[in-house]
C-alpha cells in the first residue's frame, strides 16, 4: 500500500473555514474561528486518509508573475475581512507547533507550489492528495494525484480522480485550463472571452479539445456572433490560459522527510489551551503522528489523610482547598460532606463532623474553593467569622467576563490543570477530586490575575464582596403576604375588566395573548396600519402597539392588560411560593459572575427588575417591608453616578463645573445645547437634554435618539452635534475609548476590570457598531458597578464594626436598601450617606439621596 501525502491549499481552506464557522474568539478576544475550522478539516483528513506526509502551501504575497502578465489579475478581490486577517499568522503558528511543513515562495501563488510539489513527488510512488476549495486545482488530477475538493463547509469533500472528472464535469484535467481561458474567472479577474459562459466553453472544448483547437478551426465554429467574439478576443483567450495555468516549476528545495510532522509537544499543548482548543488537541493526539502532544491527563491521584492524626486547629495559617456537598436549605445551606485538600493530601469530613472543621477555616491562611459565597454562608452563620477566600470561579470570571459558565472542565482546559472527569464516581469522590483540583488551580489563576493587572480588583472589591453578598442573601427581605394576596385579587379584577373592554371594542371574544388572533383583529377586522410582519404573520410586539397607541382606544387597553398580567404572574403569583413559612422573608440570590460590565444581578426572584415607572409596579415594592424587630426600610441612591463618572473620566470642564455648582445637569445641558439661559429651559427641553445625556453614555445614534424622543433624525443629529460642540472633552474621550479598544481589542474600567471586544474591528457594520458602543459605555457602567460594590463592602464593614443590628437587604443598580430599627435610624442614615459619598475621590462630588419609609416604595 502506497504512503500518502496531503498537500493543502492553505489560503483556500482558511477562507472556507472562516465563512463556515461562526465568529469565535479566545479568552483574550483574538479571532479563532477560521483556525478552528481549518484544524477540523485537517483532523477529518487524518481520519479519512491518515497521510504520512503533510504540506501546507500559502500565497506569499499578492503580487506574482501573473500580475506582470496582466496588471488587473485578482484586481477585483476585496481585502480579507478584519476578523480573518490575523488568523493567517495564527494558523501558521499553529501549524509550526504541530510540526507541519509550510511552503510559500515569492512571486508565486500557493497553487503553483502545490502543482510543483505534486508533479515533483510523482516519482516517489506516493498517493498524492491535493486538498483545496479551488477548482483550478483540478488541472493537476492524474493517476497519482487526487484533488479533494471541498463541496460544503469544510469537512464534506469530493475526491476527484480522472474518472470522476469525466463523470462530474465532462472534460479532462488538461481542459480545465482551456475552459478557464474561454469563460474567464470573475473571482481571479481572468478576462476570458466576453460573452462565453460555461456551457458555451464546454461545447467548444468538447468539439475542438483545446483553445488552440478552437482557433485553428475558427471557421468551423457555429454561430456568427460567437465566432466574432472569439476572433475579437483571441489575445485575451491565450492570456487567460496563461493566467489559469498552474506553474509546476517553482524553485522549491525540499526532501520528503520535511513533510513528516514533527510536533513541538509543549508548545502545541500550550497554544491549543490558550486558544481554547483542548478537544482538538485530544483528537490530534489520537493519531500516532501526534500521540505525544497531549498525553491524556492522568486521573487525580488522591492521597487521603488519616483524620485521626488531624485536629481542626492544625488548619491555622494553612492554605487549604475546600469543596462541599450541601442540601438546599434556605437561608443557610447545610453541609452534608466536606473535602479539605492541603499540601499533604485530602481530608474527608462527614456532615455530622463538618461544623468544627468549618469553624476552623476562618483561621486558615487561605481558603481556596469554587463556591465562595455558599461556603461563606455556612461559616458566617455558624461562627460569625469571615474566610480568607480565593474563589477560582470568581477569578475566571474577572479574566473573561463574557462567558456564561465557569465550570471545572472549562477551568481545567484553560489553565492546563488535570481534572478527573468521571460522572459515574460517587458525589463524595468527585468532591474530593474537586478539592484537589482547585488546590492546584489557584496558583495559575493568581498568576493570570497579576498578568492582566486584575489582582487589585480581585482583592479590594470582588473577594470582599463574596462575604457581603453572602450576608445579604442570608438576611432576605420581609414580605407582607396578606397585602400581596389582596393586591393579586385587585390587579386580577382590573385585568378582567380590561379584558372584557377589549372584547367589547373588538366586537368578539378572542385570545389576547395570541399574536395571530390579535393580529387578525387589529389589522384585518379593524384595518389598522400594518407596522411590521414576522415569518408567521403580523407582529404585535410592544413597539408595534406603541406606534398604534393613538389609532384606536383598544391599543392602550391591550398594553395595560399585558403589563398587569406580567405583574400578576411574575411578581404576585411568582413571589408567594418563595416566601419562607418560617421567617416570612424572601431569599434572593445575588449573582456576582453574570454581567460583562461587572454589575450585580439577582434571581429567584429577580428583585432588580421590578418595574417602578408604573403605579402598579411601584405597588409591588410596597409589599417589601421591615421584618420583625425592625421599623424602617432605608435607601441610599447615587444621584446620576454615570454622568458624574463621565464628567470625571472625560475631564470635561463644562460638565465638571455644572456638577460642582450643584446644578440640575439636564437643565444645564439643555442650556448649553440650545443656547438659552438656565431659567428659560422648558420641561420638554430638559427632557430632551436628559435623553441626550444618557444616550451619549451608550453611544446613541441620531436614529436612536430620534426614536426615543419622537423628533426627526435631522433634529436628533443637530442635538448630538451641538452637545459634542459644547462638551468637546466628552467627544474626545469617547473617540479615545473606541480608538484604544481597536488597538488592544478590549476596554477597561477605572478600577482595571477588563472586557474583550473581538468585534471592534469587524467589517460587519452591526457587529462593529455594537462593539464601539460597548467600548464607550463599559468604562462608565463598569466603573459605576465597581463603586457601588466598594460602597456595599464598606457599609457592611461599618455595620459589623459598630455592632449595629441594621442590615443590607438588596442592591439595585445604584441603590442600597437596608432594614433598620428605630434606635439606629439616624446613625445608619449618616453612615450610609457618608460612606457612599466618600468611597472614591472624583473630580465631581458623589451625591447620595437618602430616603426611608415603612416599605420599600416609601423609601424610594
Amino acid at each position: 500500500m502506497k504512503d500518502k501525502i496531503a498537500i493543502i491549499d492553505g489560503n483556500s481552506l482558511l477562507y472556507r473555514a472562516f465563512y463556515a464557522i461562526p465568529v469565535l474568539t479566545d479568552s483574550q478576544g483574538n479571532y479563532t474561528n477560521a483556525v478552528y475550522g481549518f484544524l477540523n478539516m485537517l483532523l477529518k483528513l487524518y481520519e479519512q486518509l491518515d497521510p504520512k506526509y503533510v504540506a501546507v502551501a500559502f500565497d506569499k504575497d499578492k503580487h506574482t508573475f501573473r500580475n506582470e502578465l496582466y496588471s488587473e489579475y485578482k484586481g477585483t478581490r476585496k481585502p480579507a475581512p478584519d476578523e480573518l486577517r490575523p488568523q493567517f499568522a495564527l494558523i501558521r503558528e499553529v501549524l509550526q507547533c504541530l510540526g507541519i511543513c509550510i511552503l510559500e515562495q515569492e512571486g508565486y501563488e500557493g497553487d503553483d507550489i502545490i502543482g510543483t510539489l505534486a508533479r515533483g513527488l510523482e516519482k516517489e510512488n506516493l498517493d498524492i492528495a491535493v486538498v483545496t476549495g479551488d477548482r483550478d486545482a483540478l488541472q493537476l488530477v492524474d493517476d497519482s494525484v487526487t484533488v479533494h475538493l471541498t463541496k460544503k463547509g469544510i469537512t464534506n469533500m469530493l475526491a476527484v480522480t480522472p474518472q470522476v472528472m469525466e463523470e462530474e464535469y465532462g472534460y479532462t484535467p488538461a481542459q480545465v485550463i482551456d475552459m478557464k481561458a474561454l469563460m474567464g474567472d470573475t473571482a481571479d479577474n481572468i478576462p476570458g472571452v466576453p460573452g462565453v459562459g460555461e456551457k458555451t466553453a464546454l461545447k467548444l472544448i468538447s468539439q475542438f479539445h483545446s483553445v488552440e483547437g478552437v482557433y485553428d478551426h475558427i471557421d468551423d465554429v457555429s454561430g456568427k456572433k460567437l465566432k466574432e467574439k472569439l476572433s475579437m478576443n483571441k489575445n485575451s483567450a491565450f492570456l487567460s490560459k496563461q493566467l489559469a495555468t498552474i506553474r509546476c516549476d517553482v524553485p522549491l528545495t525540499y526532501s520528503l522527510d520535511d513533510f513528516v510532522p514533527q510536533p513541538r509537544e509543549e508548545d502545541v499543548a500550550s497554544l491549543f489551551r490558550q486558544l481554547g482548543f483542548k478537544n482538538l488537541l485530544e483528537r490530534f493526539a489520537s493519531f500516532d503522528r501526534f500521540s505525544h502532544i497531549a498525553p491524556k491527563a492522568d486521573a487525580v491521584t488522591l492521597s487521603y489523610l488519616d483524620r485521626s492524626q488531624w485536629q481542626p486547629e492544625k488548619l491555622s495559617g494553612m492554605t487549604v482547598a475546600v469543596e462541599a456537598l450541601y442540601d438546599a436549605a434556605l437561608p443557610v445551606p447545610h453541609v452534608t460532606y466536606l473535602s479539605l485538600a492541603t499540601a499533604d493530601g485530602i481530608l474527608q469530613i462527614p456532615g455530622e463532623d463538618a461544623a468544627k472543621w468549618l469553624a476552623a477555616l476562618s483561621k486558615a491562611g487561605l481558603v481556596i474553593t469554587s463556591d465562595g459565597k455558599r461556603l461563606s454562608k455556612t461559616v458566617w452563620a455558624a461562627t460569625g467569622k469571615k474566610l480568607p477566600l480565593a474563589d477560582v470561579t470568581l477569578a475566571a470570571y474577572l479574566l473573561d467576563p463574557t462567558r456564561t459558565a465557569y465550570g471545572l472542565t472549562y477551568l481545567s482546559e484553560k489553565f492546563a490543570v488535570p481534572l478527573a472527569e468521571n460522572p459515574e464516581a460517587p458525589d463524595t469522590v468527585r468532591c474530593d477530586e474537586g478539592a484537589a483540583f482547585v488546590y492546584a488551580l489557584w496558583p495559575k489563576e493568581k498568576q493570570s490575575l497579576e498578568e492582566f493587572k486584575l489582582d487589585e480588583l480581585y482583592q479590594s472589591i470582588e473577594e470582599p464582596l463574596i462575604h457581603t453578598l453572602a450576608v445579604m442573601e442570608m438576611n432576605g427581605f420581609a414580605v407582607d403576604e396578606t397585602r400581596l394576596q389582596e393586591m393579586e385579587r385587585e390587579l386580577s379584577l382590573k385585568a378582567d375588566e380590561l379584558e372584557q373592554s377589549i372584547y367589547d371594542d373588538a366586537g368578539e371574544v378572542f385570545n389576547i395573548n395570541s399574536p395571530k388572533q390579535l393580529g387578525q383583529i387589529l389589522f384585518e377586522k379593524l384595518q389598522l396600519p400594518v407596522i411590521k410582519k414576522t415569518k408567521t404573520g403580523y407582529s404585535t410586539d410592544s413597539s408595534v402597539l406603541e406606534e398604534l397607541r393613538d389609532k384606536h382606544p383598544m391599543i392602550d387597553k391591550i398594553l395595560q392588560f399585558r403589563a398587569l398580567k406580567k405583574l400578576i404572574s411574575t411578581y404576585l403569583e411568582g413571589l408567594e411560593p418563595l416566601i419562607s413559612r418560617e421567617t416570612g422573608r424572601i431569599y434572593t440570590s445575588f449573582n456576582q459572575m453574570v454581567t460583562a460590565t461587572g454589575r450585580l444581578s439577582s434571581s429567584d426572584p429577580n428583585l432588580q427588575n421590578i418595574p417602578i415607572r408604573t403605579e402598579q409596579g411601584r405597588k409591588i415594592r410596597s409589599l417589601f417591608i421591615p421584618g420583625e424587630g425592625y421599623d424602617y426600610i432605608v435607601s441610599g441612591d447615587y444621584s446620576q453616578i454615570e454622568l458624574r463618572l463621565l464628567a470625571h473620566l472625560s475631564q470635561d470642564p463644562t460638565m465638571i463645573d455644572g456638577f460642582k455648582k450643584g446644578q440640575d445637569i439636564h437643565r444645564r445641558t439643555a442650556s448649553e445645547v440650545f443656547g438659552i439661559p438656565l431659567d428659560d429651559v422648558t420641561s420638554e427641553q430638559r427632557s430632551h437634554a436628559k435623553a441626550v445625556n444618557f444616550g451619549i453614555i451608550y453611544g446613541i445614534s441620531d436614529f436612536g435618539l430620534a426614536r426615543n424622543i419622537s423628533i426627526s433624525r435631522k433634529q436628533a443629529k443637530e442635538y448630538i452635534e451641538s452637545y459634542f460642540a459644547r462638551y468637546n472633552c466628552v467627544h474626545g474621550y469617547m473617540e479615545k475609548l473606541v480608538s484604544e479598544a481597536r488597538e488592544s481589542g478590549m476596554t477597561h474600567t477605572m478600577f482595571g476590570r477588563i472586557r474583550a471586544l473581538p468585534e471592534i474591528n469587524s467589517k460587519n457594520f452591526t457587529r462593529r457598531s455594537f462593539a464601539e458602543r460597548t467600548a464607550m459605555n463599559t468604562p462608565i457602567q463598569g466603573s459605576a458597578a465597581d463603586i457601588i460594590k466598594l460602597a456595599m463592602n464598606a457599609v457592611q464593614d461599618e455595620l459589623e464594626q459598630r455592632g449595629l443590628r441594621s442590615r443590607i437587604l438588596v442592591q439595585v443598580h445604584d441603590e442600597l436598601v437596608l432594614e433598620v430599627p428605630e434606635a439606629e435610624k439616624a446613625e445608619v442614615e449618616r453612615l450610609l450617606k457618608d460612606t457612599m459619598e466618600h468611597i472614591v475621590e472624583l473630580s465631581v462630588p458623589l451625591v447620595v439621596d437618602i430616603h426611608s419609609g415603612s416599605n420599600w416604595e416609601e423609601a424610594k
